[in-house]
């Protein structure tokens, strides 16, 4: 039987000893760590020269996209005969040319969607570029797709349009004279032209049935009158006044939720020291209340010459309204409200890259910004008695003389501030965006504040107008020549 020899005791203390040296020695660490790191910086910059590649190829591709459908919606393209089955394959050719010429040719998804009439064109395209990446395949990702659509519409088809007008109490102000202006007038006068001037032109017979107009007066609330109040689920309390309070959820969806009851708001005054009661928190007077849907250019003139400035600025609350009377939510609710015309509406939203009959347009009009705006503490205004006595007392009127001047923290909370005006506001200019609804913006010497606000909610740059008072009806008037002509939708 065979001897296995062991090792000695010396050879494994040796052995034991270098490993542990082994486990202790740092050297050469820093080394494999600058090389992790290297090679992370080296791909996460090659991930950026990717996306900068994407990005660029995005924007040429819309680019294209946009000039294609423009050009292809240009009623004046029309071939000699002017037949429209003929002139038909116009339009799509013209889209081709467009790509094909920009080096993105059989990029198109599908075949342009067009609509074409006598007098209405409307061009929608869908277009997709896949581009190799050289970086971001080290990470699984081999190819980037960069989508493009647009829509572009001339002549007037179909057309909802909400007009949301400021008469906060700062529109009695005397506007900022211009160069040539031999008179002055307040703010107020120079909306009621303005808007009057707007409404016939769009109000025409040309364009009876369709075109749908809402008119939204707004100041410290809206007043949506008991006609359109009493079709939604609103707990109603008084009948003095008819706004509707919102979760703040709500300013974060075009939607009107009809499956939820809403709570009235509150009828009492909060801004003056005597016993008036013509400036509630929510506007009381006919002339005050929404119009919704309408083609009457002869009422809709006489309710806008009645307008008078009142009360804080929720440039917001305007807003959700405007965008309300676009949605299809409010399809149901208007019925018996709207023109029975306009049967249908609001209809669904147009779909970019896709040709649409109808164009849905927010112009909304502000010489302010979101201001701050009080309510009473529930407890009250939580009965018959509290909302008779409130409707017949201005609060400080009352607070000064029969509350013993208590603080008016026991009575009332800040309900909203400017920042959360403002947020609200631009949460619905966005759902608004998204949903393919055109803003144009007009802040009417306004707070700088305002104007910051009202350049971000527009569509775009050119769609906002920064405007003295006595530019407003030029300004208004060309906002209605731009929403009947060629136009990039959305």
């Amino acid at each position: 039987m065979g001897h296995q020899s062991k090792p000695s005791t010396k050879t494994s203390k040796l052995i034991l000893a270098r490993l542990r040296h082994f486990g202790r020695d740092e050297s050469g660490v820093m080394i494999v760590l600058t090389l992790m790191f290297l090679t992370l910086m080296m791909i996460m910059g090659g991930m950026a020269v990717d996306f900068m590649r994407f990005e660029s190829r995005r924007v040429m591709l819309q680019s294209v996209a946009d000039r294609a459908v423009l050009a292809a919606a240009d009623i004046n393209q029309r071939d000699e005969d002017g037949n429209l089955d003929a002139n038909a394959a116009l339009p799509k050719a013209i889209v081709l040319d467009y790509f094909k010429k920009a080096g993105y040719e059989g990029m198109i998804v599908g075949e342009p969607d067009i609509i074409d009439t006598a007098d209405f064109r409307s061009v929608g395209v869908n277009a997709k570029f896949d581009m190799n990446s050289i970086y971001l395949r080290l990470i699984g990702m081999e190819t980037l797709s960069a989508p493009a659509a647009a829509t572009a519409v001339e002549g007037v088809a179909n057309i909802e349009l909400s007009l949301v007008v400021d008469i906060s109490g700062s529109m009695r102000d005397d506007v900022t004279p211009t160069a040539d202006s031999t008179t002055s007038e307040t703010k107020i006068e120079a909306l009621r032209r303005a808007a009057k001037a707007f409404a016939a032109t769009m109000l025409t017979e040309q364009y009876k049935d369709k075109i749908s107009m809402s008119v939204v007066p707004y100041s410290e609330h809206v007043n949506i009158g008991p006609d359109l109040m009493a079709n939604l689920p609103v707990n109603q309390v008084h009948d003095w006044s008819h706004c509707v309070e919102f979760p703040d959820s709500a300013f974060d969806t075009a939607a009107i939720d009809t499956t939820v009851t809403y709570e009235q708001m509150q009828h009492y005054q909060f801004n003056s020291g005597d016993n008036t009661l013509t400036n509630t928190v929510c506007p009381r007077y006919d002339y005050e209340r929404v119009t919704a849907l309408s083609q009457d250019l002869t009422q809709i003139e006489l309710d806008i010459e009645a307008l008078t400035p009142r009360a804080g600025t929720s440039i917001f609350m305007g807003l959700k309204w405007g965008l309300a009377l676009l949605d299809p939510s409010m399809r149901t609710p208007l019925v018996g409200v709207a023109d029975p015309a306009f049967a249908g509406r609001p209809v669904a939203y147009p779909v970019n890259g896709a040709a649409t009959d109808t164009q849905k347009v927010i112009v909304l009009m502000t010489d302010g910004q979101n201001d701050r705006s009080w309510r009473l503490h529930d407890e009250f205004y939580k009965s018959e008695s509290d909302y008779a006595h409130w409707a017949a007392n201005n609060f400080w009127y009352y607070r000064n003389r029969e509350a013993g001047y208590q603080n008016y923290y026991d009575f009332v909370y800040e309900k909203y501030t400017n920042t959360t005006g403002n947020i609200f506001m631009q949460q619905l200019c966005e759902k608004a965006k998204d949903n393919g609804v055109i803003i144009y913006a007009v802040a009417v010497e306004a707070t700088p504040d305002g104007e910051t606000e009202m350049g971000k909610c527009a569509s775009s740059d050119t769609h906002f107008f920064s405007v003295t008072g006595g530019e407003l009806e030029t300004i208004f008037t060309e906002i209605a020549k731009q929403i009947t002509e060629l136009r990039l939708s959305l």
